[in-house]
């Protein structure tokens, strides 16, 4: 092709350009003026209904002929034009006039919200959107149904100016009235104005009724508290006047009272009810799809839908199998709404659906799309001489999944080495080759979609699926590459590691997997423990310090975000753990789910009545970031960290890791062989996903979510974490904490005395204290780092003694990144103050 030729298809391409684009301006011309004209009609109207004014009336009795006369000096014209009160004059009074009396009365104010919704979209976009009339077509519904109901209004009462129905109200309260009478026509047109005010609004009609039945019971129960309150105070300053007579009965809203009680003990349990422990989790309900089966964790994984016995076809023509997907559950098919459990300490209200946002959960499935990359997938094979015939192809949210039979004689190391030239052919950012896959005589290529779908974490909890899941930590993780929800559960796995790079989804998927416990479970049911060196990411997590935290005496601070705060934790966690071990040995149970299914059936009874036995709630412990840890207290943390792991689970503490940086050093031989369950966001190398899930695959993500969960022993699975954004966690977590909770939470065995941190004659300071504290006079230097060189001991020691130095007046507070001032100047003044302190 020669110069010439490229030039005239150049020119040819900006003539056709200039063509469209002069094609265009008309039509955006157009729209702007009939735009600007909108604008103008909606001051004329809102200026005339704004100054309406009843004494107007007499002067709008006039037709458009004598209107005209204005022109011609007609006095009798010009005399009602002069005395009208409206802004825009007589034109303004006859507008007003119109729609206030012959039109929908005060409503038709909402006819220029819907003029206003059309100006805008044809500024924006030239035309008026689907959008915009559905909009449009709520808001006229709002309309009609508030001039019906102030139109019933006037059938009651009649002195109500005719102003707020208009004619089109009237009319609509006099057909309603003859056929259901007055009440039910003011019933009706009440119904109407509401449906439509909460239609339009897009407001959730269970969530109402679920607020609405919450606060009534919340007033239940403060008022019951009161006059508990009340009455005992009575009972402390007062003699009863005569036998047999309680201080209730005096009580005006004692009424209430017996109402409440009578509440608490005719009140169905919530439907989503604690599952039996010693239950194992039962899959969910098998789908008719032929050649499906589902796994014990929840998720449906495909069979090869590839026929077995094929014709022989030419070289270059391809069979390409859709397999279809049926309908996923969404909350409208879900059971009904949890609703509040009443326990004798708490009134708890499960959050609601509402406060998540509701996003497109289906995905649609581009056929072009999928038979184009099924064509461009075998010619890069076979230009390598690897034949396929069959392809058949599972769409997902995120990825598809291309399977196919290779040809006899073909080995699959030849189509392992090709994923990078597959990735090239295909334009795709990452493609990840399984051969085979199990159980399986295909190979799968997993290409992504060029237009994903997000999954919302309310599709997770708002389906079938996940309500129906029996586990005792259930948790809803996100969607397999078919769509469907996959879910675990976290006391058989029975511990988690989590590893990615930033921005992979890490930090989204530890919010997942709390919030899905919280969904299910009760307060009593279920505690945290959370530790956040970062301390941004789930600090929010305070406000559930009362109902869903467990707290250490040693530790100020619900949320954990020191590391010297972290070792004290793990710490109390490992004396909880064998604390539970003593109560297990001693009622003679195995586990915490027998303990706790035993107790409640009254099969076990104390040994000792000073001490009477109690239900034991699951722990669950979330570290965010391991290698900051490991970096400042590596041998506190790792010690506690494979305590735990090897022995917590049966006393019902599991723990989810999580880090950043996957390497040898932070995730050490222990603690990997103590994490069987497994999950990788796309990591930066094939030895980093080689560290987290002893395979590759794991450089190959996209990120955002997507990941590969190794649920222990089995094959990696191929997940998209469902997405949950930090305002919804705020509303739910702001939500259960405007509720009443625990007065105090539930406490960890305190740690303070022992492990390096006691043992003296007094039993508050540390052996090491005198000694620590000659040390930091002498240097001048009140610094953790400089205790552990002199004294050869761990961070956590070190950062305890400073502490002591500081409470006794030694050092001075954390002053940042610096080194603590140093109050005392020489050894006879530390003497003094040691005598004072009876350290001598």
């Amino acid at each position: 092709m020669d110069d010439r030729t490229i030039e005239r298809a150049v020119a040819t391409r900006r003539r056709r350009r200039r063509a469209l684009q002069k094609n265009d301006e008309p039509s955006s011309r157009n729209a702007a003026i009939v735009g600007i004209l909108l604008v103008l009609a909606v001051l004329l109207l809102g200026l005339a209904l704004l100054s309406y004014s009843p004494a107007d009336e007499a002067n709008t009795d006039i037709s458009f002929r004598e209107l005209l006369q204005l022109f011609r000096n007609n006095d009798d014209v010009r005399a009602k034009f002069e005395t009208t009160q409206n802004w825009l004059g007589l034109l303004g009074a006859l507008l007003a006039d119109f729609l206030l009396h012959d039109g929908f009365g005060m409503a038709s104010a909402l006819l220029l919200l819907v003029l206003l919704l059309w100006a805008r979209d044809l500024f924006r976009h030239g035309r008026i959107q689907d959008e915009s009339w559905r909009q449009s077509t709520l808001i006229i519904a709002c309309m009609v149904s508030g001039a019906y109901w102030f139109g019933a209004l006037r059938l009651v009462w009649d002195q109500l100016p005719v102003e707020l129905s208009g004619l089109v109200g009237e009319f609509l309260a006099t057909v309603g009235a003859a056929i259901t009478g007055t009440a039910g026509t003011i019933l009706l047109a009440t119904g109407a104005l509401f449906f439509a005010v909460v239609f339009a609004m897009g407001v959730s009609i269970v969530g109402l009724v679920n607020r609405a039945r919450s606060a009534f019971q919340t007033l239940i129960g403060s008022l019951r508290q009161r006059w508990h309150r009340r009455d005992r105070i009575k009972a402390t300053i007062q003699q009863p006047s005569t036998p047999g007579t309680t201080a209730s009965e005096d009580n005006p809203f004692s009424f209430l009272r017996r109402a409440a009680q009578q509440t608490a003990q005719v009140e169905e349990p919530r439907i989503i009810k604690p599952e039996e422990p010693n239950i194992p989790p039962s899959p969910p309900a098998k789908r008719d799809t032929p050649g499906s089966k589902t796994t014990a964790s929840g998720a449906r994984q495909t069979t090869d839908p590839i026929e077995s016995a094929t014709p022989p076809t030419p070289p270059r023509k391809l069979t390409l199998t859709v397999q279809q997907q049926q309908a996923h559950t969404t909350e409208d098919e879900t059971p009904p709404t949890r609703q509040p459990h009443f326990d004798e300490t708490i009134l708890y209200t499960p959050p609601p659906l509402d406060l998540l946002v509701h996003g497109n959960q289906e995905h649609h499935i581009n056929e072009e799309e999928l038979k184009t990359n099924a064509r461009l997938l075998q010619e890069k094979l076979e230009t390598f001489k690897i034949k396929i015939e069959n392809v058949t192809v599972i769409p997902g949210p995120v990825i598809t999944q291309y399977e196919f039979v290779p040809a006899a004689g073909v080995k699959i190391s030849q189509i392992e080495a090709l994923a990078d030239d597959i990735a090239l052919a295909l334009k795709a950012r990452g493609i990840r080759i399984i051969a085979p896959i199990p159980g399986k005589g295909t190979v799968g290529v997993e290409i992504p979609n060029h237009k994903p779908s997000l999954v919302r974490f309310r599709s997770i909890v708002a389906s079938r699926t996940f309500q129906e899941f029996r586990a005792a930590l259930p948790v809803g993780i996100g969607k397999t590459i078919t769509g469907d929800v996959y879910c675990t559960d976290l006391a058989e796995l029975p511990h988690l590691l989590i590893a990615g790079a930033t921005g992979s989804g890490k930090s989204v998927g530890i919010n997942t997997i709390v919030m899905s416990l919280i969904w299910r479970l009760h307060p009593r049911e279920l505690k945290f423990v959370i530790i956040d060196p970062k301390k941004v990411e789930l600090t929010f997590y305070t406000r559930l310090k009362h109902h869903y935290l467990a707290a250490s005496p040693d530790v100020d601070e619900p949320v954990i975000t020191t590391p010297a705060n972290a070792v004290i934790a793990l710490k109390a966690l490992v004396a909880e753990m064998e604390q539970r071990y003593d109560l297990l040995a001693r009622v003679g149970q195995r586990k915490i789910s027998d303990y706790n299914r035993k107790l409640a059936d009254g099969a076990l009874k104390a040994s000792d009545a000073a001490t009477p036995l109690a239900p034991l709630p699951y722990i669950v412990v979330v570290i965010d970031e391991l290698a900051d840890l490991m970096m400042t207290a590596r041998n506190d943390v790792e010690d506690s960290i494979i305590r735990l792991a090897q022995l917590a689970r049966a006393v019902g503490i599991h723990l989810v890791v999580a880090t950043q940086r996957p390497s040898v050093d932070v995730i050490t031989g222990l603690i990997k062989a103590n994490f069987p369950a497994r999950i990788a966001y796309q990591v930066a190398s094939k030895v980093d996903s080689r560290t987290i899930i002893d395979s590759v695959g794991a450089e190959q993500l996209l990120g955002n979510g997507d990941m590969l969960f190794t649920p222990g022993g089995q094959r990696p699975i191929r997940l998209q974490n469902a997405f949950i954004t930090t305002d919804e966690v705020e509303a739910i977590t702001e939500f259960i904490g405007k509720q009443r909770g625990y007065s105090t939470p539930y406490m960890l065995p305190s740690v303070a005395q022992g492990n390096g941190r006691g043992g003296s004659a007094d039993g508050d300071f540390d052996p090491l204290f005198v000694e620590a504290a000659r040390i930091v006079v002498h240097a001048q230097q009140g610094s953790t780092s400089l205790l552990q060189r002199r004294l050869r001991i761990g961070y956590s020691r070190a950062a305890r003694i400073i502490d002591q130095l500081e409470s006794a007046g030694i050092v001075g507070p954390f002053d940042g990144s610096k080194a603590r001032q140093v109050l005392i100047e020489s050894d006879a003044e530390l003497d003094m103050r040691l005598g004072q302190l009876g350290l001598t």
